[in-house]
């Protein structure tokens, strides 16, 4: 039954198909055997990663493979994606996303050592316009971080090197995923006992955290909800995660470098070059490069309505804050 179902497929329901076949009349290649690497299931997906690596079309196959494991929950190890390719630039500037949800004190059982705990992300909640363009979190955007066991994360006060708080190497620093967002809990250091003092008075009001997405990792729309160049991400390499007193970027430098991997992103999904992409962001033109039918009404308010019944808990408490104003926030 197996055999005759992976007969049948669809050409699209596989990673990889050898030149030189043919079209039969249902649209499918002949020979059968020139299609590689099912992936129309979440096991077949598993099947076809762990047999990549020893088949010779196994590297071309991976970037489909890696993208379909990404949309049915299939663990993707990092020699899977060194073998395909699909690790991010180190040499490209992290992107950096605020968040305003407080942190807060917590103490510890034992010894009553104070820690810092907050939501670096949250998921599934649009941003607001971030220089031409919004943004929201996958729910699944950190597994693979998470699977590889959150290596070299690093927490810092205001992303400042000089600020350490923790780090995952040394087990200061915890991070954990949850139905709200990516959250993250620090012992400081002694010498940065200001940063506790400032998170117990209520002076730092946000988290954020810095990444790398990971090739594939992201995805190109528009929001219902302003009819804006919308960016999903879905799978990306965390770099650290911070309390920051200030969201606003220092100076135009750090805002373009901000949003350089979205710029880049944005630029090889609409074929443009990376200038055009950044010139029309800050024009607000990015819409330029999508086709669409405007269907805002209605639908698209009573889809806004029904989202904000089902906010819980920390999500209702973010959604609380965000509604309140905020110096921050881009105007148009």
């Amino acid at each position: 039954m197996a055999e005759l179902d992976t007969h049948n497929l669809l050409d699209s329901q596989f990673a990889w198909i050898e030149p030189g076949g043919m079209r039969d009349t249902g649209g499918r290649t002949t020979p059968r055997d020139k299609r590689h690497f099912p992936l129309h299931d979440a096991n077949s997906v598993r099947l076809s990663l762990s047999q990549a690596q020893n088949s010779p079309f196994g590297r071309q196959a991976m970037p489909a493979l890696i993208t379909a494991a990404r949309r049915f929950g299939v663990n993707i190890t990092a020699v899977q994606r060194a073998f395909g390719g699909m690790e991010p630039d180190q040499g490209s500037f992290p992107e950096r996303r605020f968040v305003r949800f407080p942190p807060e004190l917590r103490t510890e059982d034992k010894g009553g050592a104070q820690h810092i705990w907050g939501y670096a992300a949250c998921f599934d909640k649009l941003s607001r316009k971030l220089g031409g363009f919004v943004e929201q979190v996958n729910r699944n955007a950190f597994d693979e971080s998470k699977q590889s066991g959150w290596p070299d994360v690093v927490c810092r006060y205001n992303h400042k090197d000089d600020a350490l708080l923790g780090t995952t190497y040394a087990r200061t620093l915890t991070l954990g995923i949850d139905e709200t967002g990516l959250a993250y809990d620090v012992l400081p250091p002694d010498s940065r006992r200001d940063v506790l003092e400032y998170v117990q008075r209520g002076d730092i009001r946000h988290s954020s955290f810095a990444f790398r997405v990971f090739p594939g990792g992201d995805e190109w729309g528009v929001s219902d909800q302003f009819g804006y160049p919308m960016r999903t991400l879905h799978a990306v390499q965390l770099v650290d995660v911070a309390p920051v007193l200030d969201p606003a970027y220092p100076d135009a430098t750090a805002a373009a470098r901000a949003i350089d991997g979205a710029v880049k992103s944005l630029a090889s999904w609409a074929q443009a070059e990376p200038d055009e992409v950044r010139e029309r962001l800050v024009e607000n033109r990015a819409m330029e490069f999508f086709k669409r039918t405007d269907n805002v009404g209605p639908r698209q308010e009573k889809k806004a309505k029904e989202r904000k019944k089902t906010l819980t808990g920390a999500l209702a408490m973010l959604d609380l804050l965000d509604n309140q104003q905020d110096p921050y926030a881009e105007t148009e």
